[in-house]
């Protein structure tokens, strides 16, 4: 029961229909006077928060801790006391992208280093006072990692001794890039439909051919084209994610078709699921974090993270499916197979769309 006054008309004031007591029948907002005083809707907000604090936590514990046991309890009703699968796994993931972003590199900086690296690439000879930049630089010239080292060190003996190091990378940069195997010469897209036009009606390339060499230009206009389907890769799993999940449920669905489970079933599955990877892998970096203040352990919080995963995963499918230890594991393997599968198809998705939006 509220503690602000209850209005004495009947009606609705969000949706019109007639309420008997405190809350509407039909779109359940509670019947109370508008006029509010700031405490009541201070105190009312912060109930709100801890009420979703309270359900957060009673959710995650069984979801990390019980494997499979969330998913029973939530498909068999018990869902006043959790929180919807699909939120839970929306703000689990956005918390997971976000660390995962944040912890791969500083935007800013990166971006403000490889303009400089793009205006200094355009000289033969770099001259500079750092061996980060220099690194930076070494990653855009197609040498080997043995010639790459050789450089550096190089450069580190020169900085030290005279407080700066000139690379040539004039012959370096003019090989061939990753990208040129479908390419003319040409450096601009403009340059090549010239050249196209040129030639005689059947010497010129066929739609194919004309397609992935101005794919091929436009590539070549990073500094490093690998960097950027990586760079599109991170930015679309997010999305990816909502396609795959679905796809899981459904293989899930023919792998236990005995079962008679409902698709939504296994829906729930396959969201709990990801749920608590998702949230693994945001409490392994935090664990290896806190701990790097005492000793490095990393390795072991990687291998104890990997073991965790494997039973995690076995244990919630014999929870929720119910089956017998030999068979749960000779569908875990196969499901193993089939998750790969769809993930290596779905990377290839989000490598061809990325080379279809330069």
């Amino acid at each position: 029961m509220s503690s602000v006054k209850l209005r004495r008309e009947k009606d609705c004031l969000n949706c019109g229909h007639h309420v008997e007591e405190t809350y509407c029948p039909h779109c359940g907002q509670e019947n109370i006077e508008l006029k509010e005083d700031a405490w009541h809707m201070i105190t009312h907000a912060i109930a709100d928060y801890f009420h979703f604090e309270h359900k957060f936590f009673g959710t995650i514990k069984p979801l990390l801790f019980n494997p499979g046991k969330l998913t029973v309890d939530y498909v068999a009703g018990k869902r006043a006391s959790f929180l919807h699968p699909i939120k839970l796994y929306i703000f689990i993931s956005i918390v997971f992208f976000i660390t995962i972003s944040s912890g791969t590199h500083n935007k800013e900086e990166e971006a403000n280093l490889n303009a400089e690296v793009t205006e200094k690439l355009k000289n033969d000879t770099i001259v500079s006072n750092s061996e980060k930049e220099v690194r930076q630089i070494l990653k855009y010239i197609p040498l080997s990692k043995s010639k790459k080292d050789s450089v550096l060190k190089e450069v580190r003996k020169d900085i030290e001794e005279n407080g700066s190091a000139a690379v040539n990378i004039g012959s370096a940069r003019k090989k061939k890039s990753k990208f040129s195997t479908f390419s003319s010469g040409e450096e601009t897209i403009e340059e090549y439909e010239k050249n196209q036009r040129a030639l005689p009606k059947e010497e010129r390339d066929n739609f194919i051919a004309n397609y992935i060499a101005k794919k091929n230009i436009e590539f070549n206009k990073y500094p490093d084209p690998m960097a950027k389907i990586g760079e599109d890769i991170v930015k679309y799993i997010p999305k990816m994610m909502f396609v795959l999940l679905p796809l899981f449920a459904l293989i899930l669905k023919l792998v236990y078709l005995r079962k008679k489970k409902f698709y939504y079933e296994h829906l729930i599955y396959s969201f709990h699921t990801h749920s608590a990877i998702f949230l693994s892998f945001i409490i392994a970096p935090a664990l290896k974090w806190l701990t790097g203040f005492v000793i490095d352990v990393s390795s072991w919080i990687e291998f104890a993270g990997l073991i965790y995963l494997v039973w995690y995963i076995y244990r919630s499918l014999r929870t929720f499916y119910n089956s017998t230890r030999w068979i749960t594991v000779s569908k875990f393997l196969f499901l193993t197979f089939c998750y790969s599968v769809l993930l290596a198809v779905c990377f290839l998705g989000i490598i061809a769309f990325s080379v279809i939006m330069i």
